[in-house]
């Protein structure tokens, strides 16, 4: 656990390797924000099997799962 001396030292390097002030590098983390992507659509994936033929192998020398 840092105590609040370590801690301002941190905030202060990480706003240094920003190249931030520490007031800007202390307003960005309070507004970083997670970005969402809600208009991507869940599609099949379609695997491509050509590393296969690179190795030497076919998709008959594969394990495959059974779906059910």
């Amino acid at each position: 656990m840092l105590n609040k001396k370590q801690f301002l030292a941190e905030e202060k390097e990480c706003a240094e390797m920003l190249g931030m002030s520490l007031e800007e590098y202390r307003n960005d983390v309070k507004n970083t924000k997670v970005p969402v992507h809600y208009s991507q659509k869940k599609e099949k994936t379609k695997y491509d099997n050509s590393i296969l033929r690179s190795l030497g192998l076919s998709e008959k020398d594969l394990k495959t799962r059974k779906v059910l």
